[in-house]
């Protein structure tokens, strides 16, 4: 196992590393930029260093200036979290050539995987079907144009390199195109450094459903099961659940097996996820491929028993998992509600600030993994995930009934936070029964919500 790790991130992704490493004895080192200095993160690693870079917003980008740190505190391993550059090649290539275990997959299956475009063309070699869409980047609007009658609108033009919405747009005919792909390239071009654009068929009532693979340093490759993703804003997930409601055991069975053969011919190590879209028909589209831990990890501890950053530890130092991760079998039901900084009655827009009563939720079946407490300024420059409330139970609804009660008694006051929304979809007859895709949000508007919820807690909210 290894001596000591760095955490190349921040917030809660960072505490959930460190609560992991502490639990197996391992000693951590986390890093931090001057606006950073007061996150919870920074006092709870074993050692914090404070990152030197030109400027504040870009200092966990910093590749020099993180393998400066990792070397000076003599690290031989470095957990990069999720966003930042957890999925970024020359970081895993760069640790490397330091002698530095990366806990990823390895540069090539990266590459191979991270690129959407090139994860499209391997996923269909393997047999995964994949959204009608280009394999090959867009040049000018006229082809973007000839391509989309071919596969017929609407189509949505996305971003090779990157995700969360950003480089994203949807078309809906042919005037439209070439304002958007500008629009596209440059946006995928500032967010990501790389323009290219591609573009697929843009489902109507589509749900958003995800797999979570493990490949281990001995060639063995596991399913961990689905996860369905579908209540989203500006394309970013806000609920999770698993299994999805939507999936059946045919299909989850069918679905795993081409996961598995998709993951040993990427000779794909460490954590995982392929993300599909569901048609209304129940077909599923492969979108993506996540070469990194997911934010909604949670819920799949919580169903399999895992730790899968233990996981990720015990992988990337080489330690056999197959006895332990061959007997899986989920069971029971779980589900995450991100808590942001954001105020869901004004479009979900971005509220830091200083947060001035902090509460959380506690109970069996009940976990939160936050960075929040009472004090704590939210920054502007960095993501504003606060807190994910993760719920378990036998059946889904047990775990709906147990999600209303924590979100009732979940406190947080000084700024905006989407909890107010989070209790209204739980009392929503639409969500409880399972019926819902990615327009969720956009078909149930938290002021829409409001009016047809009869509750004390929402007295005077958003008004």
């Amino acid at each position: 196992m290894f001596k000591r790790v760095l955490i190349a991130n921040r917030g809660e992704i960072a505490i959930r590393v460190i609560n992991t490493c502490k639990r197996m004895g391992v000693p951590t080192v986390g890093i931090y930029t001057p606006s950073d200095k007061h996150c919870k993160h920074v006092s709870l690693a074993d050692k914090s260093v404070e990152l030197h870079t030109d400027e504040n917003s870009i200092g966990y980008l910093d590749i020099d200036a993180i393998i400066d740190v990792a070397n000076r505190m003599k690290v031989d391993a470095i957990h990069p979290g999720y966003g930042f550059l957890s999925e970024k090649p020359e970081f895993s290539e760069r640790c490397e050539e330091e002698g530095i275990a990366f806990l990823g997959p390895s540069p090539r299956a990266m590459k191979l995987l991270g690129s959407k475009l090139s994860a499209r063309e391997f996923m269909s070699k393997v047999g995964v079907p994949i959204m009608p869409g280009t394999l090959d980047p867009l040049e000018t609007s006229d082809e973007a144009i000839e391509q989309a009658n071919k596969i017929g609108y609407p189509i949505l033009l996305k971003a090779s390199g990157g995700g969360g919405g950003r480089g994203m747009r949807l078309v809906h005919n042919d005037s439209e195109m070439e304002n958007a792909l500008t629009s596209a390239k440059n946006e995928a071009d500032k967010a990501f450094k790389n323009p290219t654009i591609y573009l697929e068929r843009a489902l109507l009532k589509a749900r958003h459903i995800e797999f979570q693979v493990v490949g281990d340093s001995r060639g063995n490759a596991y399913c961990l099961g689905e996860r369905e993703c579908s209540v989203q804003r500006r394309h970013q997930k806000i609920i999770e659940e698993t299994p999805s409601c939507a999936v059946s055991p045919e299909l989850r069975e069918r679905m795993s097996e081409l996961c598995i053969a998709a993951v040993k011919r990427a000779g794909y190590t460490s954590l995982g996820t392929f993300e599909f879209l569901m048609s209304a028909e129940g077909d599923l589209f492969f979108l993506e491929a996540n070469t990194r831990i997911q934010v909604e990890h949670p819920i799949t501890e919580l169903v399999t028993g895992l730790d899968l950053v233990e996981m990720q530890l015990k992988i990337g130092s080489d330690v056999p998992v197959e006895d332990v991760l061959s007997e899986v079998r989920p069971k029971g039901h779980a589900m995450e509600f991100r808590i942001n900084a954001e105020n869901p009655f004004n479009n979900f827009f971005p509220a830091p600030g200083r947060i001035e009563k902090y509460m959380e939720p506690a109970g069996d079946h009940v976990r939160v993994d936050s960075h929040a407490y009472e004090g704590y300024v939210v920054p502007t420059e960095f993501d504003n995930l606060l807190a994910k409330l993760i719920i378990s139970g036998r059946t889904r609804n047990e775990v709906l009934n147990r999600a209303q009660d924590a979100l009732d008694r979940y406190t947080v006051t000084g700024i905006k936070t989407t909890i107010p929304y989070h209790r209204l979809v739980v009392r929503n007859p639409d969500f409880r029964a399972g019926n819902y895709s990615i327009d969720y949000v956009k078909d149930h508007l938290p002021q829409d919500l409001l009016k047809t919820t009869e509750f004390s807690l929402f007295e005077g909210v958003g008004r």
